[in-house]
């Protein structure tokens, strides 16, 4: 993580900067209706899209389109993600407020530019050929304005705080206070957030904030761990406290952000500090990083995705391992069938035997860009009742399933079986 304080900008002319503000106005206004954004992937619940020069309201669901000027907001228990033009990929879990001010790409130059505001709750997004080309591409928060040169980030505004994480890549945020935070995996975190006072708190880990929400079943979240808070009560001045185990993250001293150190004792203690911060977001960015396997792949699957049509039933096993906590396990089958006109997962289920009987379960859920969100409806151990949890993934493009499983006894959770599967 690093912070610069910035100079203040030179003044232009007044007269210049209206006239150009006038000339994108009209242009943009007058195309608003003519460009299109990106398209919807996933709608689940209350997502509504608001044109800005009519207020008209419209309701988005799987494949509607987005335009280039929009207002989006995600209602409670619901949530969006969008495919855009240029193959990035946006989602908005619950409550959440976004203006998509600008979004415009040419798939001919393969040039393209990009606006974005997130008023209230939260964003993930995938940046796609506008950034890698080159283009801007620009998210505004309440706090400030995010110039990405990541892949892969997520933004949260939780009251008067906004949570920043970056997962792949590396984004530089503009703060209000004409500051500049930069986080990602060549910065010193990947993990803060922003008062609107400006007071700046780093993280070793994610936020729990940042992941909920966006899925059904959570995974298991770790604590929050702030490893530094702070003040800008001094324009340059930037106090650093040890507010994370101690035995995890020494002490520092007051850091003057326009001065380099030049005690030896503070240069000592500063190098060991940075190399524990470096160690310690690195292991969490590799950890996150297994979770998102390849970036490329998912736009690939989520534009497949977004073709396909019809009901497709998964039922042909290619390959499997299950084991039980109560003899050997066998007579393994899985079926899942996939609506890709609603993106859901109507219904599906699983059993094995083992030597106190039969396992049992039932599920359904959504498509989720490369994921399929399963939730156990029904679950049972030989007359007993069980619960437990089923992830899977697309695979091969569209045409295989991937995925883990594991259920247990509701009164003896030792009593329990495990396995994963491929099937098509």
């Amino acid at each position: 993580m690093r912070i610069r304080t910035q100079a203040l900008l030179t003044k232009t002319t007044p007269t210049l900067i209206l006239l150009s503000c006038l000339t994108y106005a009209t242009s943009a206004f007058s195309a608003t209706e003519e460009i299109v954004a990106g398209k919807t992937l996933l709608a689940k619940g209350n997502v509504k899209a608001i044109n800005p020069e009519t207020n008209d309201s419209r309701s988005l669901k799987r494949r509607s389109k987005i335009m280039s000027v929009e207002h989006i907001t995600t209602g409670e228990n619901s949530k969006a993600q969008f495919s855009m033009s240029d193959g990035g990929l946006i989602t908005l879990k619950e409550n959440t407020e976004i203006n998509v001010s600008h979004y415009v790409f040419d798939e001919e130059t393969q040039k393209g530019s990009a606006t974005l505001e997130v008023i209230s709750g939260g964003l993930r997004s995938i940046s796609g050929l506008i950034k890698k080309t080159g283009g801007d591409y620009q998210v505004k928060t309440p706090v400030g304005s995010i110039g990405i040169r990541g892949t892969h980030f997520a933004v949260e505004v939780s009251g008067d705080d906004v949570y920043f994480g970056v997962y792949s890549g590396n984004i530089d945020i503009e703060l209000d206070n004409d500051q500049t935070l930069s986080l990602g995996v060549s910065e010193g975190f990947a993990f803060a957030s922003v008062s609107q006072s400006g007071a700046i708190t780093p993280f070793t880990k994610a936020p729990e904030i940042l992941s909920l929400g966006y899925n059904t079943s959570q995974a298991e979240s770790s604590e929050d761990v702030p490893a530094e808070n702070t003040s800008n009560e001094e324009s340059n001045a930037i106090p650093v406290t040890d507010v994370a185990s101690t035995d995890v993250i020494p002490d520092t001293t007051t850091v003057d952000a326009s001065e380099s150190s030049n005690t030896e004792n503070n240069s000592s203690e500063e190098l060991v500090t940075s190399d524990v911060y470096t160690d310690l977001v690195s292991e969490d960015i590799d950890s996150v990083s297994e979770e998102i396997v390849d970036i490329e792949d998912i736009q690939t699957i989520a534009e497949l995705i977004s073709e396909r049509t019809g009901t497709f039933n998964y039922a042909e096993i290619i390959q499997s391992d299950v084991t039980s906590s109560v003899g050997n396990a066998g007579d393994f089958s899985l079926n899942l069938a996939v609506d890709f006109d609603n993106g859901t997962v109507p219904g599906g289920s699983l059993s094995l035997t083992d030597n106190q009987g039969e396992w049992f379960a039932s599920y359904s859920g959504l498509i989720n860009v490369d994921q399929l969100e399963l939730n156990i409806n029904f679950a049972s151990h030989a007359n007993k009742r069980a619960d437990g949890d089923i992830t899977a993934i697309f695979s091969d493009g569209l045409d295989e399933i991937t995925g883990q499983f594991n259920l247990q006894e509701v009164d003896d959770t030792s009593i329990s079986t495990e396995g994963s599967f491929q099937l098509k």
